[in-house]
């Protein structure tokens, strides 16, 4: 038994659809891939002076929502650093590691643009304001002080802030929060060690 060839009149509506699907998926998925490079967060372009490890308690705002709880735990591990956040009970939210400059995924968890994010801002923020510079570029960050003593540090995209860092009490350099351009604030508090 022999197959029946398919007549060519059949055969061209999936040729003309292949073709349409081509010339108008190809773009789309183009601009898609673009995008997701766009948003990606700015990290150094050098190692930021910084000690690490750190065990943090993050408090995480936004209008219409109610605050999230999140532990969150920056170490180093070789030449990379490795970030963990967690939610109250211990289950991991996002892992991510900082490695030459690219954030990459640690472990099985779903990619976490928020977190990285806050990664992110953590890197800018715990960055020496004598290093911002050479690991952002001049012109790329301000600084300033509020009447009412609150430090203030931002990083600037297209000459707007995309986080905005601010320590109310300057002496406790480890107590500051972290707003973002689309709402967000993380308040960030590191965790007591109990005997």
């Amino acid at each position: 038994m022999t197959a029946m060839p398919i007549p060519s009149p059949c055969r061209a509506p999936f040729r003309n659809l292949s073709r349409f699907l081509i010339r108008v998926m190809s773009p789309i998925l183009a601009l898609a891939l673009l995008a997701g490079c766009a948003g990606a967060p700015p990290v150094p372009a050098r190692e930021a002076g910084f000690s690490l490890p750190r065990q943090l308690h993050v408090v995480q705002t936004a209008a219409g929502q109610p605050a999230l709880d999140l532990l969150l735990v920056a170490q180093r591990e070789g030449p990379s650093l490795r970030w963990s956040l967690f939610d109250p009970m211990g289950v991991p939210q996002a892992r991510q590691m900082l490695e030459r400059g690219q954030w990459r995924n640690d472990g099985f968890l779903r990619p976490n643009a928020q977190a990285r994010d806050l990664f992110a801002a953590l890197v800018f923020s715990w960055t020496p304001e004598t290093e911002l510079d050479a690991a952002y570029g001049a012109g790329s960050w301000r600084a300033s002080v509020a009447a009412d003593g609150t430090a203030q540090r931002e990083l600037l995209e297209q000459g707007r802030a995309r986080w905005t860092v601010r320590w109310r009490q300057p002496a406790r350099a480890d107590v500051f929060s972290i707003a973002t351009a689309d709402g967000v604030t993380w308040t960030v508090t590191p965790l007591k060690e109990l005997p």
